[in-house]
C-alpha cells in the first residue's frame, strides 16, 4: 500500500477519537458540579494520557495488520513520539493539581492511605523510568532483553494503577456502566501485551523451526537455513522480517527481529546478520538441529506492484534487497532494478558474488559504493549522498519506488537527498530495524 495524506489524516483522527474515550466516557451522562479551571483541566489531562498510554499497546510494532498501512519505520516513530506526549499528560495531571491545589498532596501521604499513597508513587517512579530506560536504553547499558521485559511490566502497572485510580477517585466515574466500560477498556488495551507475550508463544510452541545449515558470509556475517518442522513454512513477502527466539522453548526474553533474506518461493527461510552484538556473535557457534522458533511475518517493506526498483542500501542492511532480487529472479520478473551498495571495501561487500550473477537474470543495475575505494571503474570511492544518487537516477525516477535500509547516518542522507532531487515521499520506504 503506498503512503498518502488520506491514509494519515483519517487515521490521526481515529487515533485522537480513541484517545479521548476515557475522557468522554467521564463526560457522558450526570456531570458533577464544576469545580475551578484547573482543576477540571488536570483531570482531562489524566484521562487523556490514560487513553494514550492504553493505545501504545496497539502501535508497539508487534500486530501484523498494523504496519502495512503505515510502513514499520512510521509505526515505531510514532509510538516513540506518542510515548513521549502520554508521558507528559500523565506526569501534568497530579503536578497541575498539586501546584493549583496543594491539598492534592495528601494522595501521596501514606498516613491517609498507605495503599494508594504506594500505588500512586510507585506509578510516579514506574512512569519516568518506563520514559527515560526508553530513550536511553543504550547510554545505560541496559540490554534488549531485560529492557523488553522490564517495558512491558512497568507499561501493564502504569495502565491498571491508572485505571483503579481513576475508579476509587469516582469524580466523574460514579456510575457502573462507566466503571464497567472503562474496566473492559483498558482491560482489553492490557491483554493486548498478554497476548504478545503468552498467548502467541503458547500457540507458537507447536511450530518450532530447524537450523539446518550454518553459511559463513563476508564482512563476518553469517546465514542461517531454517525448515520448519511437522508444519508449513511461514508465508511472507520479500522484504519482511520476523522475530526469531533460539531456544527450546517459544518463551525467552531473548527474541530479536531479523530479514527474511530467502525468496518467497524457497523451502528454507534464510537469516543473514554480522556479528557485532551478544546475541548475533553465537551464530558462528550454532550447530545444525538446533531448535528455532519464528513470530511473523512483520514489516511492509515490500515489492509494490510491478513498479521499478530504485535500492540504497549500506552493509548488512541490504538483506532485505536480497530477499526481493531472489524472488525477482525465481519469478522471472523483468522490471527495471538499480542498487546502490554501500560498504567499507571491496571485500567486505555481502553476497558480493551472487549479486554479480543475479545480473544474468535480472535487468539490474550494481553500483557499489565504497568508503576505502579499490580503484575500480565500476565501483564509487566515499559514501552515498545527493550529488551520488543524482549522478545514478533514472531517467524517469516517477516509475520507481525507493528503498533505503543500512546503517541509520547513511539513512537519513539518503532520505533527504532523494526528497532534494524531487522523488516524492509517498514513493520511499525505509527501514531502520532499530527497533532494538
Amino acid at each position: 500500500m503506498k503512503y498518502s495524506f488520506r491514509h494519515a489524516f483519517l487515521w490521526l483522527g481515529i487515533y485522537i477519537l480513541l484517545c479521548l474515550i476515557p475522557l468522554l466516557i467521564a463526560i457522558t451522562g450526570l456531570i458533577p458540579e464544576y469545580r475551578d479551571f484547573w482543576i477540571e483541566f488536570g483531570v482531562a489531562l489524566g484521562f487523556l494520557g490514560l487513553g494514550m498510554f492504553a493505545l501504545q499497546f496497539v502501535f508497539s510494532g508487534r500486530f501484523i495488520n498494523i504496519a502495512p498501512s503505515f510502513g514499520m519505520d512510521n509505526v515505531l516513530h510514532f509510538h516513540r513520539k506518542m510515548g513521549i506526549i502520554a508521558f507528559l499528560f500523565v506526569l501534568a495531571h497530579p503536578i497541575t493539581l498539586i501546584i493549583a491545589h496543594p491539598e492534592f498532596m495528601s494522595y501521596f501521604d501514606p498516613r491517609i492511605n498507605a495503599p494508594r499513597a504506594a500505588a500512586l508513587s510507585f506509578a510516579t517512579a514506574s512512569l519516568i523510568l518506563l520514559t527515560v530506560t526508553s530513550l536511553w536504553r543504550i547510554s545505560f547499558g541496559l540490554d534488549y532483553e531485560k529492557w523488553r521485559l522490564v517495558h512491558g511490566l512497568l507499561s501493564l502497572a502504569l495502565v491498571f494503577i491508572g485505571t483503579v485510580h481513576a475508579l476509587q477517585v469516582g469524580h466523574y466515574m460514579d456510575t457502573l456502566w462507566k466503571q464497567v466500560l472503562l474496566a473492559l477498556l483498558m482491560g482489553g488495551s492490557m491483554y493486548l501485551v498478554i497476548h504478545t507475550r503468552i498467548v502467541r508463544p503458547w500457540k507458537n510452541r507447536k511450530k518450532p523451526y530447524k537450523v539446518t545449515h550454518i553459511q559463513q558470509e563476508r564482512d563476518n556475517s553469517w546465514t542461517l537455513e531454517l525448515n520448519p518442522q511437522n508444519h508449513k513454512r511461514m508465508a511472507f513477502e520479500a522484504g519482511q522480517f520476523a522475530w526469531l527466539t533460539i531456544n527450546n522453548s517459544p518463551f525467552s526474553t531473548q527474541q530479536h527481529p531479523f530479514t527474511i533474506a530467502s525468496s518467497e518461493k524457497d523451502d528454507a527461510l534464510l537469516f543473514t546478520a554480522k556479528s557485532t552484538g551478544d546475541f548475533t556473535a553465537t551464530w558462528k557457534h550454532i550447530q545444525p538441529g538446533r531448535k528455532v522458533f519464528l513470530e511473523g511475518p512483520f514489516g511492509s517493506f515490500t515489492l509494490k506492484n510491478n513498479e521499478n526498483l530504485f535500492l540504497v542500501m549500506g552493509g548488512i542492511g541490504v538483506t532485505p534487497a536480497m530477499s526481493m532480487l531472489r524472488t525477482l529472479k525465481d519469478r522471472k520478473d523483468s522490471r527495471k532494478i538499480t542498487l546502490i551498495y554501500a560498504n567499507q571495501d571491496w571485500e567486505s561487500i555481502t553476497f558480493r558474488e551472487e549479486l554479480e550473477e543475479l545480473k544474468k537474470t535480472l535487468t539490474l543495475k550494481i553500483v557499489h559504493v565504497l568508503k576505502n575505494g579499490n580503484g575500480n571503474k565500476n565501483t564509487e570511492e566515499g559514501i552515498i549522498n545527493e550529488a551520488l544518487l543524482k549522478k545514478h537516477l533514472p531517467e524517469n525516477p516517477n516509475d520507481y519506488m525507493f528503498y533505503i535500509c543500512g546503517p541509520e547516518p547513511m539513512m537519513d542522507e539518503a532520505e533527504i537527498a532523494l526528497r532534494n532531487l524531487g522523488i516524492d515521499w509517498r514513493h520511499i520506504y525505509t527501514e531502520r530495524f532499530d527497533i532494538v
